[in-house]
């Protein structure tokens, strides 16, 4: 039923690369503190924030979205909860601009213990990579304390591992950190996943057919054109174009 009423509000698959066999083994052999959560993602890896800065802050949160999909799957067996994964998919919408959905915050409240804590600091890592990305700021510092996290719960973090090194080294190869234009292009969400053959010409219509198809989304977290438009967004709607996009950046 969960799973029926998923696919009626999400227009994303579950990414292929965390189908791994084992990754929603139900036993909870980590540590898990509500009130101390940097126990297990502090300190931050330095050559991984490293790496990391050598990207375009978008593409910093578009690894950290794409990350994600490793912990809210590991948890995807263990809760019938359908918000973290309508939220990355709103997430992705913002990449394109961060008028499609509202920054907002997470209930901590709501989300506690071995499963819906790890998921809502998930959640949290995500929204903090996308402001950071919008202000110009350090999407790293979030994006690394993710990753850490990420090892920590799953049950064997060599695969995560092996697909954050490849997909690093690929969009540190297509979305290069260039010191005047520190936001760099969107990410589509389909280069994410290593499996996926990518040319780069292929990335606006990619992003233009995804945001096209959340028009009239029953996804709770994506705003509607009247609510975008009230909020200073100047384009059309639901449609995307690289140009609109790169002249925007060039204005702002």
């Amino acid at each position: 039923m969960a799973r029926d009423r998923l696919a009626d509000t999400m227009t994303l698959p579950i990414p292929s690369y965390v189908r791994i066999e084992g990754i929603r083994n139900p036993e909870i052999r980590f540590r898990w503190d509500d009130w101390d959560v940097e126990a297990v993602d502090m300190p931050v890896d330095e050559a991984l924030q490293a790496r990391l800065a050598a990207m375009s802050q978008r593409a910093v949160a578009a690894f950290t979205i794409g990350a994600s999909e490793w912990l809210i799957h590991r948890f995807s067996g263990l809760t019938s909860e359908l918000l973290p994964r309508q939220y990355l998919e709103a997430a992705w919408a913002q990449l394109c601009d961060f008028h499609y959905s509202t920054h907002f915050d997470v209930d901590t409240d709501q989300w506690r213990g071995p499963v819906r804590g790890p998921m809502g600091t998930a959640i949290r890592r995500v929204k903090f990579a996308l402001r950071q990305a919008d202000v110009e700021g350090n999407p790293e510092w979030s994006a690394c304390r993710l990753s850490k996290l990420i090892e920590h719960v799953l049950p064997d973090a060599t695969p995560y591992l092996d697909w954050r090194d490849r997909i690093i080294d690929r969009f540190v190869a297509l979305y290069p950190f260039k010191k005047d234009d520190s936001l760099g292009d969107p990410v589509p969400w389909q280069f994410a996943d290593p499996a996926h053959v990518v040319r780069p010409d292929d990335a606006e219509a990619l992003l233009d057919e995804f945001i096209r198809g959340l028009e009239g989304s029953q996804n709770p977290f994506m705003n509607p054109p009247e609510v975008m438009v009230a909020q200073g967004f100047k384009r059309t709607p639901y449609r995307f174009s690289l140009a609109e996009d790169r002249q925007a950046r060039w204005e702002w």
